[in-house]
């Protein structure tokens, strides 16, 4: 049964772990940007995965131009759907926004899976060689698990263990996710204060970061391999 696995990636988390599942599962790995040139993109697989980062969680978590890839998905009512977000420090909305984006076109998420991977700042103590080695042998122990998920077309939502909060992070999502709207105002204002803009909405201003992101991210190691920048 064909697979096709499409991704966007900033720093190469992402796509490390596309390349992996796609890999696994014998699927065929598609960059999102590649296809946005099109008015519509229809696919003939059965399958189809997307993968990647999460992007401010207070305004849903899921890039722009993963959601106007999707708005441009036709013919997706009968086909098994899987998602994996991959995150620096927490993942609350993003799975969820993207079943509700691929609901509005006649989809459905039938299955969701997070990967805790380095944060997207270099210079962050979260960041240390030691966890990120360990974020990506989490991975690398998880990802039989998820491919077994896939191969056996379940509807599951799956998260692999978070390296920084360990246990916690399931009482973390639990108290976040209901403030996670009084977040909103504050990522709106860093955004602004970060480009010097006065005026302009979420999506408006959103795309300035892709312009300018590896700037920050020059020293994120990506499971052991080069930084790949694939915006």
């Amino acid at each position: 049964m064909a697979t096709e696995i499409y991704y966007f990636s900033g720093t190469g988390n992402s796509l490390a772990v596309a390349r992996d599942i796609t890999e696994k599962i014998n699927g065929k790995l598609i960059p999102i940007a590649s296809v946005m040139y099109k008015d519509s993109i229809k696919s003939d697989v059965e399958v189809i995965g997307i993968v990647f980062p999460t992007y401010y969680e207070p305004y849903g978590g899921v890039p722009l131009i993963v959601r106007r890839f999707i708005a441009k998905l036709e013919n997706i009512d009968s086909k098994y759907i899987f998602a994996i977000c991959t995150y620096g420090s927490i993942s609350v909305n993003a799975l969820n926004f993207l079943d509700e984006i691929l609901q509005s076109r006649g989809g459905k998420l039938i299955a969701g899976f997070t990967v805790n991977m380095p944060h997207n700042i270099g210079s962050s103590s979260l960041n240390s060689p030691q966890k990120q080695q360990k974020m990506f042998r989490v991975w690398e122990e998880n990802l039989n698990i998820i491919t077994e998920h896939i191969n056996s077309r379940r509807e599951i939502q799956f998260d692999t263990p978070n390296v920084l909060a360990g246990k916690t992070h399931g009482l973390i999502k639990f108290i976040v996710t209901p403030l996670m709207f009084l977040f909103k105002p504050t990522t709106l204002r860093h955004l602004k204060r970060y480009h010097d803009l006065d005026n302009g909405s979420y999506d408006e201003i959103l795309p300035y970061m892709d312009t300018e992101v590896s700037i920050q991210m020059i020293n994120v190691q990506v499971a052991g391999r080069a930084p790949e920048f694939v915006r």
